[in-house]
């Protein structure tokens, strides 16, 4: 009498924590999970358990806080859940407890969510979003309401789609002249690989940081238009541009040839001093000057209220061609003027800056 009393007591305890204890786990409904039954396998269908708080699209590695409840009727008695990728088996992101929740990890399932508590109307997890490049993901959710054999089910999957977040251009690479190359022939193009993303390119120029801006083009190449210096080192980059931003390009460098015979400046028999290019500028402003003789040489640049700004040249000049180059960058904007003094001649230029 007394080994039956014991035996169906030791039956009687089983069955209690066989469903009642927080401790059950598995069948999420997730591919490929196992473990003990606490929600599927018992009572019928009709449950009204919902979660919210599971982004139809998710931004990698963002952090999400999903709220489980029971809409009406019996308080949630455990679930089970997890995050899948694709309709596989492989779990999605990472599942942190919170709320009357706690987390599990057992055969195929090892980061599985369910109740800390039994009999709870609500509980809430928090769920990570894996990296970027995983696509689709499902939530998988098996809660089991009421009384063990006749209470309501609910199984849920929710399905959650990747956000394509914009990215910025990479850099543009392999230039051309190449990165250090000497005695380039004039005139030239420059030029560079194209970047898939990029929508378009702002190249800059110069022989010292900070580089002015020579333009924008939507192409891989640039024909310059200024005249440089023979036998000078020039040193530029070409940022990539679309509507997610601007990726700031690499510096390259190269050296222009030295004057030969086959490209002497021709001689000139007149003083040219041209209007400023471009003008509005925005960073760097140019200017051809050709001299018929040589001459010692002052140019400054003046603003609106006649305070001197900057010298471009203060000493000799050659007969032949030359530019005049001035970085307003750390400037105002505004208007400036240029005054040139060479061999008695005096020359004014207005020059517009709009950074």
């Amino acid at each position: 009498m007394i080994r039956r009393s014991i035996g169906f007591l030791f039956v009687f305890a089983f069955s209690i924590h066989s469903f009642a204890s927080p401790t059950n786990r598995g069948y999420s409904g997730a591919p490929g999970s196992l473990g003990r039954c606490s929600s599927s396998c018992h009572g019928v269908n009709g449950g009204t358990v919902q979660v919210t708080g599971f982004p139809t699209e998710y931004v990698p590695d963002s952090t999400y806080l999903l709220t489980i409840q029971a809409v009406s009727g019996s308080p949630i008695k455990n679930f089970n859940g997890s995050v899948r990728v694709g309709t596989g088996s492989v779990t999605a992101g990472q599942i942190t407890p919170g709320f009357n929740t706690t987390t599990y990890s057992i055969a195929q399932e090892n980061n599985g969510v369910r109740l800390s508590v039994l009999d709870r109307q609500s509980a809430n997890f928090n769920w990570r979003a894996p990296a970027a490049g995983t696509g689709t993901v499902r939530l998988y959710v098996a809660a089991h309401q009421g009384p063990r054999d006749s209470g309501p089910n609910t199984n849920l999957t929710i399905v959650s789609t990747e956000a394509v977040i914009p990215q910025a251009p990479n850099a543009p690479t392999n230039p051309t002249p190449i990165d250090g190359a000497i005695n380039v022939s004039l005139p030239l193009v420059l030029g560079w690989s194209a970047v898939s993303e990029a929508e378009s390119y702002e190249v800059f120029l110069g022989t010292a940081e900070p580089l002015g801006t020579l333009g924008t083009v939507e192409a891989n190449s640039f024909p310059l238009t200024t005249q440089l210096s023979p036998n000078t080192v020039y040193l530029w980059r070409v940022d990539a541009s679309n509507a997610a931003g601007t990726t700031e390009g690499f510096l390259w460098s190269f050296t222009t040839e030295s004057q030969s015979a086959a490209h002497d400046i021709p001689a000139v028999s007149s003083f040219l001093l041209s209007d400023a290019y471009p003008n509005p500028f925005n960073g760097l402003v140019r200017l051809n000057l050709t001299l018929p003789q040589t001459g010692m040489a002052l140019a400054k640049v003046y603003d609106i209220n006649g305070r001197e700004t900057a010298t471009l040249v203060n000493g000799s000049l050659g007969a032949g061609a030359h530019v005049l180059e001035w970085n307003a960058a750390g400037s105002s904007a505004g208007l400036y003027f240029l005054r040139l003094q060479v061999n008695g001649i005096s020359e004014n230029r207005k020059l517009v800056y709009l950074p």
